[in-house]
């Protein structure tokens, strides 16, 4: 999700009003230039604030309040180069300023180098800094992004879930990703699904709800949530993708279309659009047309494209070419259920039992209740000759089938 952080808008400064971070000037007008500064930059005359501050340094250079407001103004123009150098001085000069630490670590977030912003963040903990709650949602941004998920969930679970607003949507947000990368989809769906309720001006939050629902096959819910999306961000690019991919996969709808035409509005060159046309011409039964578009999306770097290309390539007979496609999707993202189902039933197909039983058992850790990935774990524990596991998985596909309200044969779309 796209600044999920919101990192320049909250780099705001506290150089008078917080502990620690209080003017501290060996001399009057050292501490007068500092309160211009400041005033400067609320007003919104970042050039005088920072002119004012450089002034402080030159006088003074081992302060480290003109260093922390030259850091905010980088920031906030996006610098992030400037800000770390800035944040980095604060905390040389005045090691136990928590707030300093906060801020570099927020730079660090922005550039997406997670370790370190971890670490600062971490070190911002352990001094006490004031805002608990904001502070536990960066540092789980940078612990999640990081690999380190359960780490995540620990820092938000410390403190109290915030009430309303902004950081609450964050606090639920980040928290699905964490559950995500655990292979705990139903509680990311849950904690995606409260982050859109407190913040429905966000369609990034649309985006992970609706995403999560793909990959964890359940389709006829990702289309409800993409059709409430697209209504409310009709000019979102991402959301009508997700739109138009969604109804891909639900027959007899004219969603796909339309998807594609909002998005050749939107963005005519983008290789979004390009594969949103093979979709069209795969619906269609346009398969070489299909393929071709798939073929141009993969070169333009769409994740999505790899899977597809694999379905083609599978359905056409070409096992070696489904093979590499989906083992690039499986690359491009591990946790992608319909990868792991169609790389195991291309396996199942070349007689590679244990292979297929790798990725199918892979794959009901990210969704277990896909009717069509039951089905295919009958059929390899049967190739086995596993009989009671094998039996196990048909009845859980029956029942999950019944429970959609899918009474088709094993052959409908989704159980190939």
């Amino acid at each position: 999700m796209k600044d999920l952080n919101g990192n320049s808008l909250r780099l705001i400064c506290l150089l008078l009003s917080c502990p620690g971070l209080g003017i501290a000037a060996q001399h009057a007008s050292e501490a007068d230039l500092l309160q211009k500064a400041e005033a400067a930059f609320r007003s919104g005359d970042a050039s005088q604030a920072s002119a004012l501050a450089q002034q402080v340094l030159k006088a003074n250079p081992g302060s480290a309040n003109p260093h922390m407001i030259l850091g905010v103004i980088a920031a906030r123009r996006g610098d992030w180069r400037e800000a770390t150098k800035s944040f980095e001085a604060v905390i040389r000069l005045s090691p136990s300023n928590s707030h300093g630490h906060f801020y570099l670590g927020q730079a660090y977030l922005s550039q997406q180098k997670w370790e370190k912003a971890a670490l600062c963040l971490s070190k911002a903990l352990a001094l006490r800094y004031p805002d608990r709650q904001r502070l536990a949602v960066d540092l789980a941004v940078a612990e999640n992004e990081a690999s380190h998920p359960e780490r995540a969930l620990s820092h938000l679970q410390s403190v109290s879930v915030p009430a309303n607003g902004l950081l609450a949507a964050q606090y639920h947000a980040v928290t699905g990703l964490a559950h995500a990368n655990l292979n705990q989809p139903g509680q990311a769906i849950e904690a995606f699904q409260r982050a859109g309720e407190i913040d429905d001006s966000n369609p990034g939050y649309r985006e992970l709800l609706i995403s999560a629902l793909i990959s964890t096959d359940q389709t006829s819910k990702a289309l409800a949530e993409a059709i409430r999306a697209q209504r409310r961000f009709p000019d979102h690019p991402e959301i009508q993708f997700l739109f138009g991919f969604t109804s891909y996969y639900i027959p007899y709808n004219r969603f796909t279309k339309l998807a594609l035409r909002n998005l050749r509005e939107a963005q005519p060159d983008s290789p979004r659009t390009v594969l949103m046309e093979g979709l069209v011409h795969r619906k269609e039964g346009h398969i070489e047309e299909a393929s071709r578009a798939f073929t141009l999306a993969a070169e333009r770097g769409v994740p999505e494209a790899f899977l597809l290309l694999g379905i083609t390539s599978k359905e056409s007979g070409d096992y070696p070419k489904a093979e590499r496609m989906l083992l690039e999707a499986e690359k491009l993202n591990p946790r992608n259920g319909q990868a792991l189902v169609e790389l195991g039933k291309v396996y199942l197909a070349q007689g590679k039992v244990a292979e297929a039983l790798d990725r199918l058992q892979r794959a009901e850790a990210c969704m277990p209740f896909s009717p069509g990935l039951q089905y295919q774990l009958h059929r390899a524990y049967s190739r086995l000759g596993q009989k009671e596991k094998s039996t196990h998985h048909l009845v859980l596909f029956q029942k999950l089938q019944q429970e959609r309200g899918e009474f088709s044969q094993p052959s409908s779309k989704g159980v190939q």
